[in-house]
């Protein structure tokens, strides 16, 4: 078969593997459907140890497709299938799967290998975090439970309530999908961003208003819009040190501040400690996500709650991936969808 492989930073090859053969409690699946994700370019960009292992490495981790295989043991699933795999799974023994902290897991199970025509996918992600489609949900819009279940992830670690005022610094992909996961919980949702055509994306996917990044106060329009006094909930969702700050100065006094997207290690940010303490904001990291938010991210998509007409821009080839990444990799993009 044919499938995509990281051999290093700013290498990858379209190259001929064997077509895998499932083993104990393991299934194979003919890929529907791929989809590019940040994630992806950043480990194209600067490699990912963790994320992807030993070298050379099968590379993509959002996939939907059909079951072709299942090895012994497997009752659940059977060959013919429609379904949608996590990237991970808990290994349900360390300390922190014991404290319901799935995604914190000493052990996590990562799997990668979406960019291929079949994906082996391991037991532990078979027990956990494989679930069927109905044949109303194209493959590419299933594809998208992965990042789905981490914005609702944020959410729910959050407590966003109904009529609460959010913000989302950010305009990009995982806006969107953080839009509509906030939205589901009855939440009032202003996006700040450069991009004009992505402000517009997010009021389509239901955001009551937006502002522009490059106007002259935009802490003053955040203020006006959430009752004078700022919003009760802050997400960023850039991943840099500014927008970090940006966040904790926008949230009201005993408000809450997500900080969903990712800083480069060793990253440092100032904080203003007066804030912190004195008027008793509340910040919290949110990372990944788990079986159970992966589980309603496909209730979501199979169910048809999810607008995913706005969030994949476009198709590709297996063959034409590594071009792509090289072509794509140094600015931020709309997700496509791979289709061997």
């Amino acid at each position: 078969m044919k499938a995509v492989m990281f051999f290093g930073p700013q290498e990858i090859k379209l190259v001929d593997v064997p077509v895998p053969v499932p083993g104990p409690g393991e299934i194979v699946v003919r890929i529907g459907a791929a989809l590019t994700c940040g994630t992806d370019f950043k480990a194209y960009r600067q490699g990912h140890r963790v994320l992807l292992g030993d070298l050379p490495a099968p590379f993509g981790h959002e996939l939907a497709g059909t079951i072709t295989a299942v090895g012994e043991g497997v009752e659940r699933f059977t060959p013919g299938m429609r379904v949608v795999a996590a990237n991970s799974a808990p290994c349900d023994r360390c300390f922190y799967c014991n404290r319901g902290q799935n995604q914190l897991c000493d052990h996590l199970k990562l799997h990668n290998g979406a960019y291929a025509e079949y994906n082996l996918v391991p037991a532990q992600i078979v027990k956990h975090n494989v679930y069927e489609l109905p044949s109303t949900l194209d493959f590419k819009e299933g594809a998208l439970a992965e990042p789905l279940a981490c914005a609702i992830h944020g959410a729910d670690v959050m407590r966003v309530g109904g009529g609460e005022k959010v913000i989302i610094i950010g305009a990009g992909t995982m806006s969107l999908l953080l839009v509509q996961a906030l939205v589901e919980r009855g939440a009032k949702v202003l996006v700040i961003g450069r991009n004009p055509e992505r402000l517009a994306q997010t009021r389509k996917a239901g955001a009551d208003h937006t502002v522009s990044g490059t106007d002259k106060d935009v802490a003053a329009s955040v203020k006006e819009w959430a009752d004078g006094v700022g919003p009760d909930c802050v997400f960023e969702a850039v991943g840099k040190t500014e927008t970090w700050q940006q966040a904790m100065a926008l949230a009201r006094k005993g408000g809450r501040v997500c900080l969903f997207g990712g800083c480069a290690m060793g990253t440092r940010v100032p904080v203003d400690a007066h804030r912190v303490h004195y008027e008793q904001l509340q910040l919290q990291g949110v990372f990944h996500h788990t079986p159970t938010y992966f589980s309603r991210a496909v209730e979501l998509l199979a169910t048809g709650r999810a607008k995913t007409e706005l969030l994949i821009s476009s198709s590709i080839s297996l063959a034409d991936v590594p071009a792509y990444f090289a072509r794509m990799h140094q600015q931020s993009n709309p997700k496509v969808a791979v289709i061997p």
